[in-house]
C-alpha cells in the first residue's frame, strides 16, 4: 500500500466517553495489533477513563506569538511556521491538539510569512511543523523550503515530524531527492518507545541519514509509556545506531487531554543523571521543560549543586566532588 493509500484508508473518530478523537494510519493500526504493544496503545488511542481537565488547550500561549497566521515567533533568532494541521496518527498527548483535531488550516500565506521573516534579519532558525509537515506533497514541500532557504538571514531550517514512525512508506526515493538539495536542513523526527522502531521505520530514518541529511529525535516523558531507565536507554542506544542524535527528551506540555501522561519532574531529572554515567554522552539528550514565559529550560544534565568560595559542589549518579575554579 504507497502512503497516499495508507492516509485514504486510515482510521478515524472519537471515543464518546472521554470525547478524545484517534487517528491511525492501516500500518500502525496492524502494528498495535500484532505487537499488543501498550506502549504504541497508550499513545494513540484516546482511554475510556474520564478525566478532570486540568489544563488549558494552549498551555505555551503560541496564539500570543502570532504576528502573521500561521507564524510563531517566540524566541528572538527562532520561528516556526505550522504548515499543517494534519498528521498521519493523533497523538493523545498533542500540544496542539487544539488545532491538528480542527479541520483543514488555511495556509495560503507563505509569502506574507516570507516577507515577514525578511523584514525580522535576526530570524536565523526557521522550524517547519504543524500537523506533520512531510504529510504534504514533495512538491508543495520543497516549494515552502525553497521560498525559506532564499531568505539571506535564516542559516537553519529544520523540520518536526513523526512519518517515519507512523507512515515510513512516506519517505520514498522522490521524497528524499527533493530534501536533499536543501544543505541547511535538519530533521527532527519524534520517537518515544523502542517499539516504534520496526525495520519499516529503521529503513525510512536510514534513507534519510544516507542521503546526507542530519537526523535528531525529540522524545516525550510520559507516565507509564517511557518513564523507566532501562526503556529510554534501550531507545537512546538505537536510536544512535540508525544514525540518529538524540536531541531533546521534553517534560510533557500541560495541555488540556494530556493530566494522565505527566510524570514528576524529579523522575526525568534523576533518568537523565543516571544515563549520563552508563552510556557515551553522544546518546544522552537534554532533558527540558517547555514554559509558556521563556520557553525551554533545560532541566538535566546539570552536575553542580552549589558554587561556595570559588568551589563546584559537583554530583552525579556516581556520587558527589567538589572542582576548585582558578580565577
Amino acid at each position: 500500500m504507497t502512503w497516499e493509500e495508507q492516509l485514504q484508508n486510515h482510521s478515524i473518530g472519537n471515543i464518546a466517553a472521554c470525547n478524545q478523537k484517534f487517528c491511525l494510519t492501516p500500518y500502525m493500526e496492524e502494528l498495535i495489533k500484532r505487537t499488543h504493544s501498550q506502549a504504541l496503545q497508550k499513545q494513540f488511542i484516546p482511554s475510556t477513563l474520564t478525566f478532570k481537565a486540568q489544563f488549558s488547550n494552549d498551555y505555551l500561549r503560541e496564539e500570543e506569538f502570532m504576528p502573521v497566521q500561521n507564524l510563531i515567533h517566540r524566541y528572538r533568532t527562532k520561528v516556526i511556521i505550522t504548515v499543517t494541521n494534519q498528521c498521519a496518527c493523533y497523538c493523545q498527548f498533542c500540544t496542539r491538539q487544539r488545532i491538528t483535531r480542527s479541520g483543514d488550516i488555511n495556509f495560503d500565506n507563505l509569502e506574507q510569512i516570507v516577507q515577514y521573516i525578511s523584514q525580522h534579519p535576526e530570524i536565523e532558525d526557521v522550524l517547519i511543523t504543524g500537523g506533520d509537515p512531510l504529510i504534504l506533497s514533495t512538491s508543495k514541500l520543497c516549494f515552502i523550503l525553497q521560498k525559506i532557504s532564499e531568505i539571506n538571514s535564516v542559516k537553519i531550517i529544520r523540520i518536526g515530524t513523526r512519518i517515519p514512525i507512523t507512515l515510513p512508506q512516506r519517505i520514498n526515493k522522490n521524497l528524499i531527492e527533493g530534501l536533499k538539495i536543501f544543505n541547511n536542513l535538519y530533521i527532527n523526527i519524534h520517537i518515544n518507545h523502542p517499539d516504534e522502531l520496526t525495520t519499516e521505520s529503521k529503513n525510512a530514518i536510514l534513507a534519510l541519514a544516507n542521503a546526507g541529511i542530519p537526523l535528531g529525535s525529540q522524545t516525550v516523558l510520559l507516565k507509564e509509556i517511557n518513564d523507566n531507565y532501562e526503556i529510554l536507554r534501550n531507545l537512546f542506544l538505537q536510536l544512535i545506531q540508525i544514525k540518529v542524535k538524540p536531541y531533546y527528551l521534553y517534560q510533557c506540555d500541560k495541555v488540556q487531554g494530556c493530566e494522565r501522561f505527566i510524570v514528576d519532574v524529579q523522575k526525568g531529572i534523576d533518568i537523565i543523571n543516571k544515563l549520563c554515567n552508563q552510556i557515551t554522552g553522544f546518546a544522552i539528550p537534554k532533558f527540558v521543560v517547555d514554559t509558556p514565559e521563556r520557553g525551554k529550560m533545560v532541566l538535566a544534565p546539570f552536575s553542580i549543586d552549589e558554587i561556595k568560595n570559588n568551589i563546584l559542589l559537583l554530583s552525579n549518579s556516581d556520587g558527589k566532588c567538589t572542582y576548585e575554579n582558578l580565577k
